[in-house]
Parts: C-alpha cells; sequence; structure tokens
C-alpha cells in the first residue's frame, strides 16, 4: 500500500512473494506515522531557502556535502519515528547503544528513548558538533580504518544508511559486529535499490569494496544484500521492513523519498 501525505508518496509495503524465504518469515510492516507526518509537513510550511541552498551548492565544492550540511542546516534527514522504533525492538529498551555515522543527530534522537546510554559515531566535523550539541557522546572516528576509543559490548549497534556511504561497507560490518554484546542486535538502513555514493571531502569516489547489486525490485534486492552480503558473515536477519527515508529538500520539492530497507541481524 501506498501513503500520500501533502502529494508526497510514502511505501511500507513489500510484495511478500519476491522476498526470500528468511526475509519473508520476518518482515514487519510499519505504516505512516505521526512524526512522519510532521516531518513532512515542516519541510511544505517551511521550505529551505534559495539562498541557504545557492550557499550550500558553493561550499559544498570546499568541503564536501556533509560539512555544507552541518554548516547551513540543511537536507536534514528522516528515517524511522521513535514509535516505529517500538515496534521493531518490541519494547526493549538497550543499556548501551552504538549509532555509526549518525549525522546532525535528529535520527538518532528518535532511537535515544530506547536506550539508557547512546554513544556516535560521525567522521564530519561539523555534524560531530551538532551531534554534541544535541546532548550525544560523539566520537569523530572512520570505525573501518580506527577502534572505538571505549570498550565495546554494545546491546544495539546502528549503520543508518552508512553502508552505501562508505568506502569498505563489508569491513564496516565485521568492526560493528566486534562491538557487539553477546546476542546484540546490528541494526542496518541501506536505501535499495543499492546505489554506493562515496564522499571523500569535496569529491565522489567509488567504493573500495562493493556490496551486491540487484536492480530488479525492492524485495530482491534487499534478499540479495542479505543472503550473498551479509549472511556469510555470519549475520542472520531477525527483523526486517520498508520504510520512506526522507531528506528535506527545497522550494519546488521540499522533501525527498528514498525506499530504505531496515534490517535487524544477530550474530550466528
Amino acid at each position: 500500500m501506498l501513503s500520500v501525505h501533502r502529494g508526497v508518496g510514502l511505501r511500507y509495503d513489500v510484495d511478500p512473494e519476491r522476498l526470500g524465504p528468511s526475509l519473508r518469515a520476518c518482515f514487519r510492516p510499519l505504516s505512516l506515522d505521526a512524526s512522519t507526518r510532521r516531518f513532512v509537513d515542516e519541510a511544505f510550511d517551511a521550505p529551505t531557502d534559495a539562498v541557504r541552498l545557492a550557499a550550500r551548492s558553493a561550499l559544498k565544492r570546499l568541503v564536501g556535502d556533509y560539512e555544507a550540511n552541518a554548516t547551513l542546516d540543511t537536507h536534514t534527514m528522516r528515517v524511522l519515528g521513535t514509535e516505529q522504533w517500538a515496534a521493531l525492538l518490541d519494547g526493549c529498551v538497550a543499556e548501551r547503544w552504538l549509532d555509526v555515522g549518525a549525522g546532525d543527530g535528529r535520527v538518532t534522537e528518535a532511537l535515544a528513548p530506547h536506550a539508557r546510554e547512546v554513544v556516535t559515531t560521525e567522521r564530519a566535523k561539523g555534524m560531530a558538533k551538532r551531534l554534541r550539541q544535541r546532548g550525544f557522546r560523539c566520537h569523530e572516528v572512520d570505525l573501518t580504518h580506527t577502534p572505538l576509543p571505549e570498550p565495546a559490548g554494545f546491546d544495539v549497534v546502528s549503520a543508518l544508511n552508512v553502508l552505501d556511504r562508505t568506502a569498505r561497507p563489508y569491513t564496516l560490518v565485521e568492526r560493528l559486529r566486534t562491538l557487539l554484546a553477546p546476542g546484540g542486535l546490528l541494526v542496518l538502513a541501506v536505501p535499495l535499490p543499492l546505489s554506493p555514493h562515496v564522499h571523500e571531502g569535496a569529491a565522489v569516489v567509488d567504493p573500495d569494496e562493493r556490496l551486491p547489486i540487484d536492480r530488479r525490485s525492492f524485495e530482491e534486492a534487499a534478499t540479495t544484500l542479505v543472503d550473498v552480503g551479509l549472511r556469510p558473515l555470519g549475520l542472520e536477519p531477525v527483523f526486517a521492513t520498508r520504510v520512506p527515508y526522507l531528506s528535506r529538500g527545497d522550494r519546488s520539492t521540499p522533501v525527498y523519498v528514498l525506499d530504505d530497507f531496515v534490517v535487524g541481524l544477530r550474530a550466528t
């Protein structure tokens, strides 16, 4: 079913016949929630002005996308609302949660009520500053190269829309797995069909490691990612869902929409 709000199409459903057996068994359908409606309403009612977007366009040529967005507070993102997180986590509260590549913290704020302690990482200095302003402890590290400077043993580790933006996605997943407590949950969000897009400063480069790309459909892309990309790393899905991945735009397109595959996995 396609939900429509303010003329924006928001898809949460899948064709179960196109999902692999393990994903079909653990798929949890979500639906349009009040906080997503508010995000869309705010984007339409107070669109980013042209001057700020022009400044961002100029600045990103010097410092890159992430630093430009952090400096000018543009293109804010949304994945899951707090109540949607509760549905996926069965209402459980984690003692320690690590959110990797947390951006400006707005996405992290929605998951924070489900953890007693939230730790974040972020490579972009401007984004790290915004995370700290929101009250999150943030380490400015790239975990594919640098160890996390605090003990492992997290009940939940999340990387939301990070795998398609890192040069070494397999290395990152393997590092994240080592940071989990026994029985811990790894939560990944990936826009599908997959389109890797790696920023290195102001440049866009190809990834060093390539996840499997399947462009047939959302469902087949999700199945291929899990069966070919993640299961060989010793990870099994325990829940999966589809949600719109939203970004604020401009007056002509107030909201940009991608289809996000969100999957929770445990080590076997």
